[in-house]
């Protein structure tokens, strides 16, 4: 049952990360909050399976959706 959940988690990070590309695509800046989001919910999926490069990686992506926002709020 367990199992079932964390599967779950991991899907709703998945489809956060991917409506953030679609975001980014229509070049909405709120694209950073949707791959935030995804992150963060990567990050708790990747302790849950004790996927430590998984979540190193998340939250490096989480620090550089921050950097890239700040980046493009500075060029609006």
């Amino acid at each position: 049952m367990l199992l079932i959940y964390v599967n779950i988690i991991g899907w709703l990070g998945f489809f956060f990360i991917i409506w953030g590309y679609y975001l980014n695509s229509k070049k909405q800046i709120n694209c950073f909050y949707s791959w935030a989001i995804g992150n963060i919910i990567f990050i708790i999926y990747a302790y849950l399976v004790n996927s430590y490069p998984m979540l190193f990686m998340s939250f490096f992506t989480l620090i550089m959706n921050f950097y890239g926002y700040k980046k493009w709020e500075n060029n609006i």
